[in-house]
């Protein structure tokens, strides 16, 4: 099979320390690490204010949020992220078993060097076919810019965590391999596997 596999958040373990950092500059009370996740950063029902979901939220502009994100992700954030404990080993099983891999991140190209110097120093850059972007970002949106390459790489299968583009990927045929995480609980569909994390992987893909 050809599969891509999304980089944060599937092999790289970004929401937790992202949201620790925001929390602690901005005042913000977290709920129980096991229930961290992006869903935090917005409200999780029509009328309900933010400080009834995580409190201190409701004081953080979409401004201060913005600037956040940016001098964060312009900072060694990205250099700095653990790789999920099992999925070095898996990635060189699948490549093992014959599957060709794409890594595949709705990063920004400008971050391609500090992207690529984390896969290899993880271990993890040579299972790879092909990073990209490699200058096709489509700022547009992620979603379009993840279905565009599946289509033109010819993908049988994609590893991700977001909700709205494992949706979008199953509807334009892909098969979605959702890893499991807070804010995707209710994401479900055809062609969408749900998988508790890189071991969970290795049984539906039937590796020995």
């Amino acid at each position: 099979m050809k599969i891509g596999i999304d980089l944060d958040d599937v092999m790289a373990i970004c929401s937790v320390p992202y949201l620790r950092r925001f929390a602690q500059e901005f005042n913000v009370e977290l709920p129980d690490e096991s229930q961290i996740g992006w869903h935090l950063l917005s409200q999780k029902e029509s009328g309900t204010g933010y400080d009834a979901v995580v409190p201190g939220l409701e004081h953080v502009t979409p401004e201060q949020r913005d600037q956040f994100r940016i001098r964060l992700y312009d900072s060694t954030f990205f250099a700095e992220l653990e790789v999920y404990k099992d999925c070095p080993a898996v990635l060189e099983r699948l490549v093992a078993a014959g599957h060709e891999l794409y890594f595949i991140t709705a990063r920004a190209e400008r971050r391609r060097y500090i992207t690529e110097t984390w896969l290899r120093e993880k271990g993890i850059f040579d299972h790879a076919k092909a990073v990209h972007p490699r200058g096709r970002y489509d700022p547009a949106g992620s979603a379009e810019y993840k279905v565009r390459l599946a289509k033109e790489l010819e993908l049988d299968a994609f590893c991700e965590d977001d909700v709205v583009i494992s949706q979008r990927l199953a509807q334009s045929g892909v098969r979605v391999f959702l890893f499991d995480q807070p804010w995707n609980r209710e994401v479900k569909g055809d062609r969408i596997t749900r998988v508790a994390g890189w071991t969970d992987l290795t049984q539906h893909l039937e590796l020995s």
